[in-house]
């Protein structure tokens, strides 16, 4: 009997020490830090004005990299080459849309599925931005998903925003925001952080504030108090812009479940009412989205069924542009808009 006793604990020891170890750095609860600024040597010219009059701004949910099934369903290992042909693709897509800020999402930067490559420093060099602010919103030394067959495990991860700027980035303070408290407490050690990664930019003649941030996907409650959290932080501080993955819908959307990819809804969700209490401006507005859905649908790219993907900016900033953008590389499609933050520095009508 003693020994049938000890070999259970032995067995229970030894399953908290794997859960620990995989989970290995633990945390259930909202933290703040600095995260991480890079100034890195790009493969091209940067090519950016001195006092810039007008910025653009793109956010872009990479999936990191993997495409349609980077949430695990339809998740297979690829080999190196994959992950380096998208990256090679994706900055030629970007370089084409030529933003002066990229704020991008599910980013990796050092997990084992995508070879350890730090996507966002690999991009940032490749696409000729020298600027470069991290926020890891997901690190764990083993992640057990998908759970079936062993060979499809993530394994370990370092994975979540980065921003990519033409222009010097000179702060940044990362929110990583709780965990829906709707899931088991074991579940949430392996779940991600959602985020907010503040920056300011300096251009110059003038600093911006901007946020890059990833809300909750699957817990409506959760993603409203995220909001809630945002909305007091935008309140307090001056924020230009907040760029990111909302996981929202407008109020105008046609269809609010029984999507085709999963089985999200959001019947009574009070997300983007939450936000618009913070005073910014949508680049597409809910009344411009409700004319033509299907032109500003952000997810899946190969068939969009939803937008998710928002760019919110500060009422005295003049938008001239907005507009969803091609691609393959990723689930979402990029979001871009065009903005004027100051008065022209020539007269473009005298020559």
């Amino acid at each position: 009997m003693k020994v049938v006793i000890l070999s259970l604990a032995l067995l229970i020891l030894s399953v908290i020490f794997f859960l620990g170890w995989c989970s290995y750095p633990w945390s259930l609860q909202q933290k703040i830090s600095n995260g991480e600024i890079l100034k890195i040597e790009t493969e091209g010219v940067v090519n950016n004005e001195e006092y810039p009059s007008v910025i653009k701004i793109q956010t872009w949910n990479l999936g990191f990299l993997f495409g349609e099934g980077s949430d695990g369903p339809l998740y297979n290992p690829k080999d190196k080459s994959f992950y380096e042909n998208k990256l090679n693709s994706l900055a030629q897509e970007i370089t084409q849309s030529s933003p002066d800020i990229v704020c991008l999402q599910e980013i990796d930067i050092q997990s084992a599925r995508s070879f350890d490559l730090n996507q966002a420093k690999a991009l940032a060099a490749k696409s000729n931005y020298p600027y470069v602010a991290l926020a890891v919103g997901w690190e764990s030394n083993y992640i057990p998903f998908p759970y079936w067959p062993f060979n499809r495990h993530f394994g370990r991860v370092k994975s979540g925003g980065a921003i990519l700027s033409r222009y010097p980035i000179v702060s940044q303070e990362v929110v990583l925001l709780q965990k829906p408290l709707s899931q088991p407490w074991w579940y949430n050690l392996f779940y991600p952080h959602r985020y907010f990664q503040k920056i300011q930019i300096d251009l110059g003649h003038k600093k911006i504030s901007l946020i890059n941030l990833h809300l909750e996907a699957y817990d409506k409650i959760n993603r409203a108090q995220q909001i809630q959290l945002l909305v007091s932080k935008i309140t307090k501080e001056k924020i230009d812009f907040v760029a990111g993955d909302f996981n929202m819908l407008p109020p105008s959307a046609a269809k609010k479940s029984r999507f085709i990819t999963n089985k999200d809804e959001y019947e009574n969700d009070q997300s983007y009412f939450e936000m618009m209490k913070s005073g910014l401006d949508e680049v597409i507005p809910d009344e411009i989205y409700a004319l033509d859905e299907a032109s500003y649908m952000t997810f899946p790219a190969s068939k969009p069924e939803r937008r998710l993907d928002y760019i919110f900016y500060e009422k005295g900033i003049k938008k001239i542009k907005a507009e969803i953008l091609p691609s393959a590389l990723s689930d979402h499609l990029p979001l871009k808009a065009i903005f004027q933050i100051s008065n022209p520095n020539f007269n473009p009508y005298s020559q």
